[in-house]
């Protein structure tokens, strides 16, 4: 790889990484926790996109511990070295970190599905890792938890209301989050892509990137 090449991709995933951390600040609040983002990771997709698993990983490994300095007080609601490390994973390392897995599909050629089923790809892997968050360390919060009328009695019996608790507090948000990267990344993808002169056919470490 190129000195020039390899000096433009490290300012792109900053840039790219900076413009969603400016799309998570303007996010919608739910009731009972969680929030909403406008299209806040669909640039980590993109980069997922254009340069890999890796590289993807990498830059929203990066995301992720930007997003923990700004949310340092939820470490104030837990307690003990396990707990803070599930949440310094779990909720936002290797939460985020997974949302580069949108770069498994990068070679489809039909680039807006590429880019979508990527992006519908990190966004289950973020969802797993917020929900083993949810049933451990937050579990404790299960019990004020008012459970929606259609949900068994069987799903609230103490030993598995936690594991419901995390699975329908983390699908309220991530969710809606996960439609909205799906379709921002699809539309966004091909426009992006070529007003950058991104070859996905030709990245590898032996060719120019761009």
């Amino acid at each position: 790889m190129k000195k020039e090449s390899r000096t433009f991709r490290l300012v792109l995933s900053a840039l790219m990484v900076a413009i969603s951390i400016v799309l998570s600040i303007f996010s919608f609040e739910l009731p009972f926790g969680g929030s909403i983002t406008i299209f806040s990771m669909v640039p980590l997709v993109l980069i997922a996109q254009m340069y890999g698993v890796g590289w993807g990983m990498l830059t929203c490994a990066v995301y992720g511990l930007v997003q923990m300095v700004l949310g340092l007080k939820n470490f104030g609601y837990v307690s003990g070295i396990p707990a803070y490390v599930v949440v310094f994973l779990f909720d936002y390392v290797l939460a985020f970190a997974v949302i580069g897995l949108a770069g498994l599909t990068r070679k489809i050629r039909n680039r807006p599905v590429a880019a979508g089923l990527g992006a519908l790809i990190g966004c289950v892997a973020r969802f797993v890792c917020h929900f083993v968050s949810g049933a451990t360390v937050w579990g404790e919060y299960a019990a004020d938890w008012t459970a929606p009328a259609f949900v068994s009695s069987g799903l609230l019996q103490p030993d598995v209301l936690p594991y419901t608790y995390s699975f329908f507090y983390n699908c309220v948000y991530m969710l809606p989050e996960t439609l909205l990267t799906v379709v921002g990344s699809a539309i966004l993808c091909t426009a992006v892509f070529e007003a950058l002169k991104i070859d996905v056919c030709c990245d590898d470490d032996n060719k120019k990137t761009v």
